[in-house]
């Protein structure tokens, strides 16, 4: 799966770097528009990266064929997702039963399986630096996301523009003016960066076995 994951980011900012170079012909306010408009952009490849790795990290993890009393315990809260959904949303009177088969399957011989549309775990920060933190350490990923503060600043950023834009709090246009063109390179090939640089940390964490087992 990461394979064509890694293509389809390529892909997907190269669309982003094609249109991009379109808007050089717009005239003045559009160009404005545009640039804020390419936060927006840039910001879906980078959400689509995310949750894809994690999927890719799942699948990878999952064809090792651990049996799941072996898995590290922040893994489990991964793969232990639809009996914890049960404790949480089932029934009070099938609480307790809930409850044990939580911990029967924690320590069972049984292989993790689970469905391919599963969302990266959160700690609400939605896909800020934080959250990328988050994630690696249920994966028992010690290194940081990305190693360089100005990665890191761009990707808060770049969602931080994203969220006023989507939610209605800033038009485009205020945020496109206060950028530059080389700025808004810039920022798109950071981007890119950080979208590749995390498959491959995922791909290559995850390929170990032994990463993945208590």
């Amino acid at each position: 799966m990461f394979p064509a994951l890694k293509t389809e980011i390529e892909t997907r900012f190269l669309s982003i770097e094609q249109f991009w170079k379109a808007t050089r012909k717009l005239e003045e306010h559009q160009a404005v528009v545009a640039k804020g408009l390419l936060f927006v952009q840039t910001y879906a490849v980078y959400e689509y990266t995310v949750n894809n790795a994690v999927i890719g990290a799942v699948e990878a993890i999952k064809n090792h064929k651990h049996m799941m009393k072996d898995l590290l315990p922040t893994l489990m809260a991964i793969y232990l997702d639809p009996e914890l959904k049960s404790l949480r949303d089932g029934s009070r009177s099938k609480e307790w039963l809930n409850r044990v088969k939580v911990f029967e399957r924690a320590f069972s011989d049984q292989k993790p399986d689970l469905s391919s549309n599963i969302k990266p775990p959160t700690d609400g920060t939605h896909y800020r630096y934080s959250h990328l933190r988050f994630i690696f350490g249920v994966f028992g990923i010690r290194r940081m996301p990305v190693r360089r503060r100005k990665h890191r600043n761009r990707i808060d950023e770049v969602v931080a523009h994203r969220n006023a834009i989507a939610h209605g709090r800033e038009p485009p246009e205020n945020i496109g003016r206060r950028y530059t063109r080389s700025e808004i390179s810039s920022a798109i090939s950071q981007m890119r960066s950080v979208c590749m640089s995390l498959v491959k940390i995922l791909d290559d964490h995850c390929s170990v076995p032994s990463r993945s087992r208590r």
